[in-house]
């Protein structure tokens, strides 16, 4: 792993730590925000998941990154963590698609977010499993939640109208 300070995000499976990021909080302009290991270190998942302490809502809400997949989480739903907006390739789509549950893709609200949220939507609608997305206006789910005086009430509210018009449009905005 790079020596870098930040917080270490660890992709768990069968108890057991696989891989893990690096979230740097204040890279230099020039240097990513995310670090990740060598290939010969460990094999990049391109998934991490993430269960809530209470799972309180049948959705899977598939986002862009560990930190946002946590957000999720802490208002009772099942999360993904998609490593990176470009992961969204036939293996995670694959894996995605084998979920029993719905899925409500929320993506970043950038132009990679946006592109990665597109290309993992048509993946899946092309295996029978068209998933709902949120739009997060701005920023990511984590900046979402950290703008919310009532996090769980905001997503529950913001999936449920998502999945009741199958819609592109609802937002998790205050």
């Amino acid at each position: 792993m790079p020596r870098a300070l930040g917080a270490v995000l660890p992709t768990i499976a069968d108890g057991r730590a696989v891989y893990a990021q690096i979230r740097v909080p204040h890279p230099d302009p020039d240097r990513p925000r995310y670090l990740n290991p060598r290939a010969d270190l460990a094999s990049n998942p391109k998934l991490t998941r993430m269960r809530p302490a209470e799972r309180r809502h049948p959705e899977v809400i598939v986002t862009e990154g560990a930190i946002d997949a946590l957000s999720a989480a802490t208002a009772g739903y099942r999360a993904v963590g998609v490593l990176s907006a470009t992961y969204g390739d036939e293996s995670v789509a694959l894996a995605l698609a084998r979920l029993p549950h719905p899925l409500v893709l929320a993506f970043d609200a950038d132009d990679a977010g946006n592109a990665g949220a597109d290309r993992l939507a048509a993946l899946l609608e092309a295996r029978d499993r068209t998933p709902v997305r949120l739009d997060l206006g701005t920023g990511d789910l984590n900046d979402a939640m950290r703008r919310s005086d009532d996090w769980p009430a905001r997503l529950e509210s913001a999936v449920d109208r998502a999945m009741a018009t199958r819609s592109v449009g609802a937002g998790v905005e205050r």
